[in-house]
């Protein structure tokens, strides 16, 4: 005989029933289960970007995959396992998938743009980028290379002639325009003819106008003339490096600034030649500060396009590629430059800004522009930072003040670079470099610099010096005329030598001041 079940019996059955029948659901088919495998991918990604970025100490990076696979693991209990049986376990486990998610998607965006950034800055490419321009006066009816029939151009003898020429038959054979051609030997007389209207039209290479500018009475030639006409040209560079175990081997980089108003792959005057000489092993810094007017032997390839073997000012190697720059310091120092470094003046300012600022001792008050600097330690931002470094009029001993002045800047910003706080604002800085600086030390290297700063945490010392001579004038290769030049100074040279080789041995430099 049977017993019927009562209603309330019948209700606890069907529930135990619909629970099992919960249970036996196949995994795949719970929404957690896909939120879970997506979670587990963008978390993986995550840790992927955190090891390539190879900043780290390995200790640290060991414990933040430890750290992420707890809270997988955590998220996986909570939204797959308890969750099937109760919905509070199973919303606290979706909440955390969501968490983990947005939180790895935000980080790996951040670290993918700060690796990009510095495969950009370490990319170095291969050639520089030239611009043959012709000018015309602005108020000139010349407006294109159609207006040219019947024009004078002047050009330089000196100048890119393999370039200038190839435009001049370009113009002439293939665009079928009728011209003359006089020939300068200096730039002088070639911009008082062009501009005094004796000539039509002047054809250089762009960033020769950067010389002009040091002309008396042109330092606003750009806005008295305009391009009617241009051709964009590559020139392959020179393998200058020489790689250095960064993490204890003692090495050398050349440090230049350059005036260029338009992309840091286009070739300008050097207008900062600091070489910074690293020993990983003692923690010790030396900057050594060159004259931009030091009278040396330009020393470059053939294909640079140089004077090779003439004399001129150090700022006009740049003309021809950061690389004829560090050829020519390492002919007249008799030494090997392992890495370079070019940079824009807008790195400068943009980067004090990126670190919030920095600190840097002014040995004497002085005002130019719209900044007064006073004595002491004083903070900077990017735009005082960039004025205080540029300015020489103020100092009796003029560029060679600047010169230090730059190196006081350099101090303060490895000061906070050379701290963890780097890592607060790593993707901004790695942006701000991308685009205005340049070198050719591989992203290995400077990453492990980095890593090996942030895992020591050793304080460095930093020591100064500068070249000196004496000012005079002479005749300047790419100027094509006199100009004012620093002469090297012999003793200089020898005691800069002599710092930078008891820093490779693991010495102070005898003759440099400690910042």
């Amino acid at each position: 005989m049977r017993i019927p079940m009562r209603s309330h019996q019948r209700s606890s059955v069907n529930k135990e029933m619909n629970a099992l029948k919960k249970k036996k659901t196949p995994i795949w088919k719970n929404p957690v289960f896909y939120l879970s495998i997506l979670m587990v991918v963008v978390v993986a990604f995550l840790f992927f970007q955190i090891v390539k970025l190879n900043l780290l100490p390995n200790t640290l990076v060991g414990i933040i995959g430890i750290v992420l696979l707890i809270f997988i693991v955590l998220t996986i209990l909570f939204g797959l396992v308890l969750g099937r049986s109760r919905k509070g376990f199973r919303i606290f486990g979706i909440i955390l998938s969501i968490v983990l998610i947005g939180t790895s998607c935000f980080g790996s965006y951040y670290l993918m743009n700060a690796n990009g950034a510095l495969d950009r800055i370490a990319s170095d490419s291969n050639y520089d980028r030239h611009t043959i321009q012709l000018y015309a006066v602005k108020h000139s009816s010349l407006n294109s290379e159609k207006d040219l029939n019947g024009q004078i151009i002047g050009i330089l003898k000196n100048n890119q002639r393999t370039y200038v020429d190839k435009v001049i038959k370009q113009l002439k054979a293939d665009k079928d325009i009728k011209f003359t051609t006089k020939t300068y030997d200096s730039s002088v007389e070639l911009v008082n003819d062009f501009l005094g209207q004796k000539i039509d039209c002047m054809m250089i290479d762009a960033s020769n106008l950067s010389i002009m500018e040091e002309m008396d009475g042109r330092q606003d030639i750009r806005s008295e003339i305009k391009s009617i006409y241009k051709y964009t040209y590559y020139v392959k560079k020179a393998d200058t490096s020489s790689t250095a175990d960064v993490t204890s081997d003692a090495f050398t980089v050349l440090i230049s600034g350059s005036d260029s108003r338009g992309s840091i792959n286009e070739t300008s005057r050097s207008d900062v030649d600091m070489l910074v000489t690293v020993n990983p092993k003692t923690h010790v810094v030396l900057m050594t500060s060159i004259p931009r007017d030091y009278y040396v032997e330009t020393t470059c390839e053939a294909s640079m396009g140089c004077g090779n073997g003439e004399k001129d000012k150090l700022t006009h190697t740049g003309l021809h590629g950061i690389d004829t720059t560090e050829m020519t310091i390492e002919k007249f120092m008799d030494m090997d430059i392992n890495y370079h470094v070019k940079v824009g003046f807008s790195t400068l300012s943009n980067l004090v800004d990126e670190l919030g600022g920095i600190t840097v001792n002014n040995p004497q008050s002085f005002s130019t522009g719209n900044y007064s600097f006073q004595q002491g330690n004083i903070e900077l931002n990017g735009e005082q930072a960039l004025a205080f470094a540029r300015e020489r009029y103020s100092f009796t001993e003029g560029d060679k003040e600047r010169g230090r002045n730059q190196m006081r800047v350099l101090t303060g910003i490895l000061n906070k670079v050379m701290s963890p706080s780097i890592l607060k604002n790593y993707q901004g800085i790695m942006s701000t470099l991308a685009d205005s600086f340049q070198t050719n030390m591989d992203t290995d290297d400077i990453s492990a610099l980095v890593k090996e700063q942030l895992s020591s945490k050793a304080s460095w010392k930093i020591y100064t010096t500068s070249l000196d001579g004496t000012t005079g004038t002479a005749y300047c290769y790419e100027l094509g005329d006199n100009a004012s030049v620093v002469f090297p100074d012999d003793n200089s040279i020898s005691e800069a030598k002599t710092n930078i080789q008891a820093v490779e041995h693991g010495e102070d430099p005898p003759y440099a001041s400690q910042s």
